[in-house]
């Protein structure tokens, strides 16, 4: 064939084949795209497949001899009186799949941001100047709009975007560059021939083509780039949690360590002093054991809720919710900064304590989509950069209450916590409106967990208050309450703890 004929061919892409070919592959490529949206739930998918499926409803009943062209022959004039809102929808479609492709609301927020208010309200246009040219079966006013509106703005618009794509710094950005950029030119150049008279259609068909694959390839390397970033996530939590394994070890075999030293020292002592130098000394010794036993109580309790959070993490990544994890990991990595500074000492003031509580219920409200409402209610009369208290002594209970009482519940959740005098207490009250203990039980028996297992937050907090008082004159006391509404229903659970104050 000569290059005449073969121009002259390819001149005429409704007569062979080339229609069905681009049509089939869009449709393909649609549908499956389609399909990974469900699975991978990223919004460039859905774009995508729509963008797809938009331009083969466009182009598919043009080609002759081609089974989906044939069944929809007798609608065709209804496909053709809506040529201009299918490129109007199709070409908007296009510009939030490039916001999404590229995340561009990260690198320019502001423009992105009015960018989607722009090509909403173009939508909301769209849909009543369709529906007055169905009504009066007349579309000039829509070809006037589309044409020297909308496309004129829309191809500005486009290049100034890719612009904006090209100063990213978006590992895939190239991949809309290069397929939009084609796109844009090689079409361009077709609709020129077109209103010059010299028709060369097959030219769109391949632009349109070409930037699909482009297109795809670039998802496909945008997903491979996220289980890339996922790995390295999970081997920084191994990492974390392999550190706070092998510090809760030293710190513990440092602090038997160091209480077997006290002891033996008392029992020398005793041997050698006189009974009023053995007692003297022996209460001073004493108290550094207490403080010694505090220490190594507090260290089983800091790697229990510490395991607690990087399950978190994990399950922000399981859910390929990247964002989420880094804001959560950051939170996470203040929260155990405070708590490994707390790691040494017998106690910490009422002001410390509070703060590291309220970071630790936003850490664990970020695993239930902040849905937990937080209040904390301080007595005027409590100074509380002045009263002691053991560090992460409320944490189990706070846990219990958000675990036990507000996650399985339905429906508002919140979370109370109050502090008060009660000479000569300091009076700590958390309250939630959760499903109550009772509730609680039956679900752990359907579980299948043993309902004799005291919570180990809340047998180690006991220990550390108990050896925290011995040298108060008054002991710790710690009350559960079951609350009830009108109806004699389960309304929550109130624990109110004493902590003696010198």
């Amino acid at each position: 064939m000569s290059a005449t004929g073969l121009i002259q061919s390819l001149s005429q892409p409704q007569e062979n084949g080339i229609v069905i070919f681009v049509s089939g592959f869009l449709l393909a490529l649609g549908l499956y795209h389609l399909l990974l949206y469900f699975q991978n739930k990223d919004r460039a998918y859905l774009y995508y497949a729509l963008y797809a499926l938009l331009v083969f409803i466009y182009t598919f009943h043009r080609a002759k001899h081609f089974v989906l062209a044939d069944l929809v022959s007798q609608c065709r004039p209804y496909i053709e009186f809506l040529y201009d809102p299918i490129k109007w929808l199709y070409a908007t479609i296009y510009m939030f799949f490039a916001i999404t492709f590229i995340d561009l609301d990260q690198y320019f927020p502001k423009f992105t941001y009015r960018l989607k208010i722009f090509l909403k309200l173009g939508l909301t246009t769209l849909a009543i100047l369709t529906l007055i040219a169905i009504v009066q079966h007349n579309q000039k006013l829509l070809d006037y709009a589309y044409n020297f509106a909308f496309l004129p703005v829309i191809f500005l618009l486009s290049l100034y975007i890719l612009f904006l794509i090209y100063r990213t710094k978006s590992p895939v950005k190239y991949y809309l560059l290069i397929g939009a950029g084609s796109y844009l030119i090689i079409t361009s150049y077709s609709h020129y021939l077109t209103y010059t008279g010299r028709p060369f259609r097959v030219l769109f068909y391949a632009a349109t083509a070409f930037e699909m694959i482009l297109f795809a390839l670039g998802l496909g390397q945008k997903q491979k780039l996220i289980i890339e970033e996922k790995n390295l996530w999970q081997q920084l939590i191994i990492k974390e949690h392999e550190k706070n394994l092998a510090i809760k070890e030293d710190l513990t075999k440092k602090l038997g360590e160091e209480v077997s030293d006290k002891i033996q020292q008392i029992n020398t002592l005793m041997q050698e002093k006189r009974i009023a130098e053995q007692k003297k000394l022996a209460v001073a010794y004493s108290k550094q054991i207490l403080q010694l036993r505090l220490q190594a109580v507090q260290a089983q309790m800091n790697p229990h809720f510490l395991f607690n959070a990087l399950n978190a993490i994990k399950n922000f990544i399981i859910k390929n919710d990247q964002k989420q994890a880094v804001v959560y990991l950051t939170k996470f990595a203040k929260l155990i900064r405070m708590v490994l500074n707390n790691a040494k000492i017998p106690e910490t003031s009422l002001k410390e304590e509070l703060d590291l509580m309220q970071l630790y219920i936003e850490v664990e409200n970020m695993r239930f989509n902040n849905s937990i409402d937080f209040q904390l209610t301080i007595d005027d009369t409590v100074n509380i950069n002045r009263i002691k208290v053991p560090p992460m002594i409320f944490q189990a209970f706070i846990e219990n209450a958000i675990w036990h009482g507000l996650a399985p519940k339905k429906g508002y959740k919140q979370l109370l916590m109050k502090i008060s005098k009660n000479l000569p207490y300091i009076k700590i009250v958390i309250e939630d409106n959760g499903i109550g203990r009772e509730k609680a039980r039956e679900i752990r028996a359907q579980k299948n967990v043993n309902l004799n297992r005291e919570s180990m937050g809340i047998k180690i907090t006991e220990e550390r208050l108990a050896v925290y008082t011995q040298a108060f004159k008054h002991k710790y006391k710690i009350r559960f309450t079951d609350l009830y509404d009108d109806q004699k229903q389960a309304a929550g659970t109130r624990v109110e703890i004493y902590i003696p104050v010198a």
